[in-house]
């Protein structure tokens, strides 16, 4: 093996450096000795073997040697004691790659950390700045499962107060590497203030700093034992018979010894054992054969995996490196810009560049080059992110692969292939050598596209998203070199015509263009279009014609019909073979012959996805859709306004559906879907011509009906009478994990069947005389009843929800709920919205004993709520009830277990003296000025209580019949906040 004379140059090299030194001269020199081994390995005819090698898939993954670190930050976060102070941080530190976020996730994912808190939010930071905009979104979705696309920073502070005011909180804040004064107060004054007690903030950071500024100790993570970490490089090694490379045995100690327990170097290197090729190549390169131990520095170690990666791994890693550290990659538009930048090569045997690209993406997945993967609903990796260790030495990596440096261009080398940029900021640039324009979401361009960016004429991606723009320029043409073009997310109306002159064009993206309304007549000519994305054009009518001549077309979300003969025919898609993943087709009342469905063959293409919809009725209607019939892998399935009498022949027999939604469509029976075994997810919509759901619906054969179905709902359906599981009853389980079943808009449905093991029911719009067969819901914890006459609530059916544990009523058209003797021993929450009509909550006769919480909300006559017998639970909130007077309440019965009090925008409300009383440990009045101005008035009324918050003041008093924990407060104005 010829590598002594190298690997010794290459050490004294290596190893004479700091570890902060890795500069471009050595950088190259490592590099050039790699060039220099590649062309030797294609020589010999091996590369081809080595780009289309298949690694296994590692291990579920393990966390070693943390019990201790875990049991330590669950008692921080779940301490009794700390439950005083509204909120308390937590900062974990430690090198790059020692398990901080592995350790933060083991924790926020424990069971009684979920049931603790009402709200948990996970905000990946990254970057080198602090943005507040992005946490507050972070925030918003994790706590409410909805993107925010607000920006504005004012009105994101205020939906984060309206979403966690008064709840308790866990944030943990990933990745932060530098954190300002400023942020923090602004986080805590517009945010933590109004979060409730014992709210807790985890960060991960590598530095002190973090720690510092909040206050507190941070907890510091070390190294994992020698032990521990041979284990973990051992097992993402080695098989269970044993050794799985032959190579590994004798030095796989020593390698696992110079990662000194950091984890994400042993997983990189346990990883790399698995290969035999890769893992001699770092052999040679570190001597680590002689069983030499050489001097310990982490990016040494990346550097040398990264070294040992073959070629078209090496390049593809790089070109990831110009994306900012923390980034949240899409897998297929990473892929995608590897293949516009030429990074991914056909093979003998396989031309399909996109599979290739997928190899090469889990080659680099299998060797932990990427981590933190996020997944569709049937397992497929959408987002991943590259580790920080690995980023900053990926960074100088392709610094030197791609002549790149991240923002600023500097001095380019003359004989320099190419150079990828990731533009922060409007400059000036060098434009000679740019493969890769990335303008950042922080720019916005307007208008039409500066005609200065049209300059680079080496551009082969170009990515202009949510930039903003409304028109291209006709000069687009000029970047002959162009792949890849991405322009979703923006206000463009129209393509210019000079656009289809781009060639070699392979993907051009125009998700969610709203305003886009036509595509270039000239389409046609894209011949080397691989992806065509319109999905969420609302407002684009047709396609033109031609689309079937593209026939390297992979990907097209959404084929629409037109009426006139320069628009799209149902027949081109006969062309498409390769077309694969999600296909929408619309307006299909515009397609002009029935054998055009027939010709379609969509049995032929590998469709997971398949929406078919009409916007009106077609005679044709029944033979296009039976003709329409889909591969029989499809999972999802969406019919949108059919309108014949039956559905298709072949809906029940794609037996690997998950999902299933009908809307609109006309037909007088439902199609018998029982025996699909697993389908999760059913919804029934706007189905006009439904009187029953029975046997046809369940199907014939099988002993279990809807195995796996989770979610069942139906909607609008105005003539539904009946619904009956008599003919099935005695044949097995049915409906055996049905999780939450919705009825809305069935004004006739005369009975719903007995679902014994059904836990959520929502029934919104219905019959108010709907009965329940006599075994009812015994499991049925949560139930919200919305826009219906109170009276179906009958005495039987209450009696029997003995697990009820929330209920939520909304927009009740009357109140007589509240007459009657109610016993809902497991009611935890009770939640009454919206109900206009009411004028007075009399919970006298209602037995809750496990009531915690009490939400009485927008309920615009209510002038009094009273209770003498049950005990107000722990949490009560009243807002925006502007009538309301008083509450009449039994100080000792009523009021004992009171601990949180909102009241929010009930400007006629007035507080009784009785909560003088009151162990109140939160207290939230806002645009409430008489009761305002009351508790200025006799202060002596709110004394006692910890937290107080008046408006836009809070007030943190410490008291003496209670211990509160000490906290260091900043005065701003009239704001106090936490340091």
């Amino acid at each position: 093996m010829q590598t002594s004379a190298t690997a010794t140059s290459f050490l004294q090299l290596l190893w004479s450096r700091k570890e902060s030194t890795i500069d471009d001269d050595l950088l190259r020199w490592i590099f050039k000795e790699r060039a220099r081994h590649d062309d030797a390995l294609a020589a010999s005819g091996k590369q081809s073997e080595v780009e289309h090698e298949i690694l296994p898939t590692p291990k579920t993954e393990k966390v070693y040697e943390r019990e201790h670190e875990k049991e330590l930050l669950l008692s921080e976060l779940l301490d009794k004691k700390m439950e005083q102070i509204q909120v308390s941080v937590i900062p974990i530190v430690g090198i790059s790659g020692i398990g901080k976020t592995t350790l933060a996730q083991l924790v926020y994912e424990e069971e009684v950390v979920k049931k603790h808190f009402e709200v948990r939010a996970w905000v990946k930071v990254g970057g080198r700045e602090i943005r507040l905009q992005h946490i507050a979104q972070e925030i918003l979705k994790s706590a409410t499962g909805i993107s925010c696309p607000v920006d504005d920073l004012d009105d994101l502070d205020e939906m984060v107060r309206d979403t966690l005011k008064s709840q308790t909180c866990l944030f943990v804040f990933d990745a932060i590497h530098s954190m300002s004064e400023g942020s923090w107060l602004h986080m805590n004054q517009k945010w933590f203030d109004f979060v409730g007690l014992g709210s807790k903030v985890l960060i991960t950071s590598r530095r002190h700093v973090a720690g510092k500024i909040m206050g507190r100790q941070p907890i510091e993570l070390r190294g994992l034992s020698e032990h521990a970490g041979w284990s973990l490089c051992r097992d993402l090694a080695f098989d269970s018979s044993g050794v799985k490379n032959p190579l590994a045995s004798p030095m796989a100690e020593n390698i696992a010894a110079l990662c000194q327990g950091i984890p994400l170097l042993l997983k990189l290197v346990g990883s790399l054992m698995r290969n035999e090729r890769e893992l001699r190549d770092m052999l040679c390169s570190t001597n680590l054969s002689d069983g030499k131990l050489m001097p310990f520095r982490p990016s040494i170690v990346v550097l040398l995996i990264i070294w040992a990666l073959p070629q078209h791994l090496r390049q593809c890693f790089a070109y990831c490196a110009i994306f900012p550290h923390g980034y949240a990659f899409n897998r297929e538009k990473i892929i995608k810009m590897w293949i516009a930048d030429g990074l991914v090569k056909p093979s003998l045997g396989n031309n399909n560049t996109e599979d290739i690209g997928a190899a090469y993406f889990h080659q680099l997945l299998c060797r932990s080059f990427f981590m933190d993967v996020t997944c569709n609903e049937f397992g497929g990796i959408v987002e991943f992110q590259i580790p920080g260790l690995i980023h900053d030495i990926a960074m100088d990596v392709a610094r030197v692969i791609c002549k790149t440096k991240l923002g600023v261009v500097g001095t380019i080398d003359e004989d320099a292939g190419q150079l990828s940029l990731l533009l922060p900021a409007a400059g000036e640039y060098d434009t000679k050598h740019l493969g890769t324009l990335i303008l950042a979401p922080t720019i916005y361009l307007g208008g039409i596209l500066d005609s200065s960016l049209l300059e680079f004429e080496n551009l082969k991606s170009l990515d202009l998203s949510c930039s903003g723009i409304r028109n291209l320029s006709d000069d687009i043409f000029a970047l002959k070199q162009l792949k890849y073009l991405n322009l979703s997310y923006t206000l463009i109306e129209k393509l210019p015509d000079s656009i289809t002159n781009l060639s070699r064009l392979q993907t051009l993206d125009l998700s969610w263009c709203h305003r886009l309304k036509v595509l270039p007549k000239g389409m046609r000519n894209l011949m080397c279009l691989q992806h065509l994305d319109i999905l969420l054009c609302e407002s684009l009518p047709a396609l033109p014609s031609g689309i079937g001549l593209l026939t390297s077309l992979h990907s097209m979300p959404l084929f629409v019909l037109g009426k006139d003969d320069d628009c799209a025919r149902l027949g081109e898609l006969k062309w498409l073979d390769q077309l694969r993943g999600r296909l929408e087709i619309r307006n299909l009342e515009n397609a002009r012959e029935i054998t055009e469905a027939k010709d379609a063959k969509l049995d032929r293409k590998n469709l997971y996805h398949l929406g078919l919809s009409w916007s009106r009725n077609s005679e044709k209607c029944f033979k296009i859709l039976e003709y329409l019939r889909p591969n029989e892998q499809l999972k999802v399935l969406e019919l949108t306004g059919y309108m014949g009498t039956k559905f298709p022949t072949w809906m029940p027999s794609i037996s690997n559906l998950t999902k299933i939604s009908v809307n609109g469509c006309g037909c007088e029976e439902l199609p018998s879907l029982g025996q699909l075994q697993f389908l999760v997810e059913l919804q029934l919509k706007g189905m006009m011509h439904i009187k029953s759901i029975g046997r046809e619906f369940y199907g014939y054969d099988s002993d279990y009906v809807f195995p796996s179905l989770e979610q069942l709902g139906l909607y609008d359906m105005p003539r539904l009478w009946e619904w009956s599981l008599h003919m099935v009853s005695g044949r097995g389980s049915v409906f055996r994990s049905l999780q939450t079943l919705t009825i809305e808009g069935c004004p006739r449905l005369e009975e719903l069947p007995s679902l014994p093991s059904l836990p959520n029911l929502i029934i919104w719009n219905s019959n108010s005389e709907i009965h329940y067969s006599s075994t009812g819901f015994p499991s049925l914890a949560s139930l919200l009843v919305k826009e219906m006459e109170i009276s179906w609530f009958q005495v039987a059916f209450a009696s029997r929800l003995s697990s009820l544990k929330k209920l939520i009523l909304f927009d009740l058209k009357d109140f007589e709920f509240f007459h009657n003797t109610w016993k809902f021993r497991a009611l935890e929450h009770l939640g009454i919205l919206h109900c206009s009509n009411i004028t007075e909550i009399y919970l006298n006769h209602i037995y809750l004993p496990s009531l915690r919480k009490l939400h009485i909300i927008e309920c615009e006559k209510l002038k009094n709520i009273t209770s003498r017998r049950i005990p107000i639970a722990l949490e009560l909130v009243i807002e925006d009830c502007p009538r309301l007077l008083y509450l009449e309440l039994d100080q000792r019965r009523s009021l004992h277990g009171l601990r949180k009090l909102i009241i929010n925008r009930c400007p006629a409300f007035h507080i009784s003296r009785m909560l003088v009383e009151v162990e109140l440990e939160y207290l939230f009045i806002s645009e409430c000025p008489g009761l305002e101005r009351e508790l200025e008035m006799n202060p002596s009324l709110i004394s006692h209580v910890p937290c107080v918050i008046l408006g836009n003041h809070k007030l943190v008093q410490a008291t003496t019949n209670r211990k509160v924990p000490p906290r260091i407060l900043t005065r701003l104005g009239s704001v106090f906040a936490y340091r």
